[in-house]
């Protein structure tokens, strides 16, 4: 390699930016490259599309159960709760999970809250025509996703913002801004697993048409979730649910004011959003990375891997893999056709594909028909993780129209 080598560990390069010079060059390592660890025995990065598709369509070989699907290695107690999930879990009880959550997700299922989701993104925009400035992350990019996920749970409208500020601090513990002292972010785990106990209880006793009646009635294996089943469940949705589509809608902003020639074109052809949505997502992945262990002595690109190994899926690299992505270096909103992986694919493949898209298209659609010209006032300031691609601030000025 010809470039002074990067640690894919450290935080504050993905939080500079994606290190796409140094992915390139990985993804040219004949067989795979191997980051060392500070904290870690260290692991196999997978760059390539066809090795992060071969890896995440092949379970019984590549596990999340055995090591979790996330890089730094958990403790037991830790490992034992994330295989209570289904991001911590392998077939047959994958499936079996899955297909309980996976009715609230269903095309049809989310489309029904399209007409809603479109009225709370046009009150957005209509509050934030009394001005003309504001915090695109905090002020748009964070409010759809939180509510879509909300109305699908059943969370009531005075408690989700707090929930947002929790899964925050959860999930992006990493950044000292967000959560200032590890203790920030046990403070968080606690009191939202308190709150799902208490929502727990209350829809027992007053059951909804919701996610939370479906999985609280649902059983799997034979019996129901257990209060701690049900927990993590809730907390993963709340999660998932709103952090990776609000860094999806701040990246797509971003990527269409450095692109202004496909701003201009997404304008005069609104009809280009879902394609626009498809790229947003190959240009900049929501999440970096997940993990995957070896179960067996296996080879992935030519290169050797032993059992108990660690893989590294980074989305990045893989939707920018010249062997797919033509000219891949170039944000196209016409790009077709797009294989971005950013929604991972096989048993992994994100529930919530279809509500990010509706969210992505609906706001788009919306800021189009309310905004003139958009103009960032400042650098936006990027999360300090090597695991969510996140935007934290992003301070833009622009027209309202009448």
């Amino acid at each position: 390699m010809s470039s002074t080598p990067i640690d894919l560990t450290d935080a504050s390069v993905w939080q500079t930016a994606t290190p796409h010079a140094w992915l390139d060059e990985v993804r040219n390592t004949e067989g795979l490259y191997f980051q060392e660890e500070s904290d870690g025995p260290g692991f196999w990065a997978i760059t390539r599309h066809e090795d992060v598709r071969a890896v995440s369509i092949d379970p019984s070989n590549f596990s999340s159960w055995v090591g979790g699907p996330l890089r730094l290695d958990p403790s037991p107690d830790e490992l034992d709760q994330l295989r209570m999930v289904i991001i911590g879990m392998d077939p047959p009880e994958h499936r079996n999970f899955r297909d309980v959550v996976a009715r609230a997700f269903t095309p049809k299922r989310i489309s029904t809250i399209e007409p809603t989701m479109r009225a709370e993104t046009r009150a957005v925009f209509a509050q934030l025509a009394k001005q003309d400035s504001c915090d695109f992350v905090a002020d748009v990019a964070a409010i759809i996703p939180m509510w879509s996920i909300s109305e699908l749970v059943g969370v009531p409208v005075a408690d989700r913002h707090r929930l947002y500020e929790l899964s925050h601090s959860l999930i992006d513990d990493q950044d000292p801004e967000v959560a200032p002292t590890p203790e920030t972010a046990m403070e968080a785990v606690a009191e939202i697993f308190a709150y799902a106990s208490e929502m727990a209880q209350r829809a027992r006793l007053n059951p909804e048409d919701n996610l939370t009646g479906d999985l609280l009635s649902a059983e799997v294996n034979g019996r129901k979730l257990d209060d701690l089943e049900f927990t993590l469940f809730f907390v993963f949705l709340i999660v998932a649910g709103n952090e990776t589509t609000r860094t999806a809608t701040s990246h797509g902003l971003l990527a269409l004011l450095e692109h202004p020639e496909q701003f201009e074109l997404l304008r005069q052809d609104p009809s280009l959003i879902p394609g626009a949505v498809e790229e947003i997502l190959r240009w900049q992945p929501p999440i970096h990375h997940f993990r995957r262990t070896a179960t067996c002595d296996v080879k992935v690109g030519g290169q050797q891997i032993t059992q108990g190994d660690k893989v590294i899926m980074f989305y990045a690299g893989a939707n920018r893999d010249p062997a797919v992505f033509q000219d891949r270096h170039r944000f196209d909103i016409t790009r077709s056709p797009n294989r971005q992986l950013s929604f991972g694919v096989g048993e992994h493949f994100c529930l919530g594909a279809n509500l990010a898209r509706l969210q992505l298209r609906v706001l788009f659609e919306e800021l189009i028909a309310s905004w003139g010209d958009i103009e960032l006032q400042a650098p936006p300031r990027r999360l300090h993780s090597n695991l969510i691609n996140g935007i934290k601030e992003m301070q833009i000025s622009y027209q309202p129209r009448t």
